[in-house]
């Protein structure tokens, strides 16, 4: 395989990405419900293979990878068969598609069809390129399952529900707080976990800086702009 000391990430700003996201959803799942089927999408869609294979996670530390020819993702046999990491595994495919949308021209440079080619690339090119590449895909990944209209109901369908007032309290105090305690809910109708909620909501500079509350005491979001 060639060197790969010279892989260099091209710039995207997050606004790139998650236009290249929407258009992705909008094409491949288009009026469908939630949580996004990403096996469905892959295997009918995109006409690629979900290839399980064993030891993925304790060799790479990754659950999946995209095949360099781009015929399909590899993905760890443990994860793919365990209910378990349904959701975690969702978004590891979401991710690998990111690549494939993002940086297609890239990779076709450095193909990569092995677990010892992708060893190779991942401990060849430079740290803070490969975390641009992967920063990248998982911003892909989070706005692809998660679009922010619907986020956005989601969040203000949960704030209109809550009425105890120390919560309200906490809305002011420690907003994080909160958004702690409503993400699960959230997290169930997207097939993610808390925890990308949480981002999701905070990248998107959903909250807390659009929550308002009224005089009496209600808690809402604040209208687009």
């Amino acid at each position: 395989m060639e060197d790969v000391s010279n892989f260099r990430c091209p710039f995207l700003n997050k606004q790139d990405i998650w236009t290249e996201a929407d258009k992705f959803r909008e094409r491949f799942w288009p009026g469908k419900t939630f949580p996004l089927d990403m096996e469905r999408i892959i295997e009918m869609e995109l006409g690629l293979t979900i290839e399980p294979i064993t030891d993925l996670q304790r060799e790479l530390d990754v659950d999946a990878f995209l095949k360099r020819d781009f015929s399909g993702i590899v993905v760890d046999l443990e994860c793919f068969m365990d209910e378990r990491f349904r959701n975690r595994f969702r978004f590891s495919l979401a991710h690998e598609i990111g690549h494939l949308a993002l940086h297609r021209d890239l990779f076709d440079e450095y193909p990569i069809n092995s677990i010892e080619e992708w060893k190779y690339f991942i401990t060849g090119i430079p740290e803070e390129q490969y975390k641009y590449i992967e920063y990248q895909a998982n911003e892909f990944a989070g706005r692809l399952l998660i679009p922010r209209n619907v986020l956005v109901e989601e969040i203000g369908k949960c704030l209109g529900l809550i009425e105890d007032p120390q919560l309200i309290d906490y809305l002011h105090k420690d907003p994080a707080a909160v958004l702690s305690r409503i993400s699960p809910r959230i997290s169930r109708i997207f097939g993610v976990s808390d925890e990308v909620i949480q981002r999701r909501a905070e990248r998107e500079e959903i909250w807390p800086n659009r929550i308002i509350i009224s005089e009496t005491g209600r808690a809402s979001l604040t209208k687009e702009d």
